[in-house]
């Protein structure tokens, strides 16, 4: 007789770990690779479109709290933008020491943007950060997901649907 292959059960820290950090990685940590696929280039192409129509700009700590968490939702993304903001914020400022929780250095910092000419306006800032941040928002739907369907053990590509029994003419359902 042939010997079984035990089939481990994955762990559900490792899955939310993976979800989280590179979008769709969960569901290909489950076996899932075509929806772990496509969790990762829609996730992916919605959040750098966001940055594309407003620039490193759109992932702001400061002003934007609440859609910056959500951009942060989106894991390695999320963490690279911010990163590229900070260096725009220290090159603009060239040294000057801030404080963006301070009006007085908002207000500078906003300046010296508008004078680089990196300043977000709206509707591009609005634009720019609904698209960044939704890519969050349905990346922690995704990252749910891959965290339950790992608690349940489900792994592997579901298999297709049954075709429905046909019904005869005239039958009653």
């Amino acid at each position: 007789m042939p010997k079984q292959q035990k089939t481990s059960t994955p762990a559900p820290l490792i899955a939310l770990v993976l979800a989280y950090l590179v979008p769709g990685a969960g569901h290909v940590y489950l076996g899932r690779r075509k929806r772990g696929i496509i969790i990762f280039v829609t996730i992916t192409a919605l959040f750098w479109s966001g940055v594309a129509v407003g620039g490193v700009m759109t992932v702001d700590s400061v002003r934007e709290r609440w859609w910056f968490i959500a951009e942060m939702l989106t894991g390695v993304h999320g963490l690279v933008g911010w990163h590229r903001q900070r260096k725009v914020y220290e090159n603009v400022l060239s040294g000057q020491a801030y404080d963006l929780r301070r009006q007085d250095d908002q207000d500078l910092l906003d300046a010296k943007l508008h004078e680089e000419g990196v300043a977000l306006v709206a509707p591009a800032e609005t634009v720019a950060r609904a698209y960044a941040g939704i890519a969050g928002l349905l990346n922690l739907m995704c990252i749910f997901d891959a965290l339950m369907l790992a608690i349940m053990g489900r792994t592997g590509e579901p298999p297709p649907p049954k075709p429905a029994a046909a019904v005869p003419k005239g039958a009653r359902t």
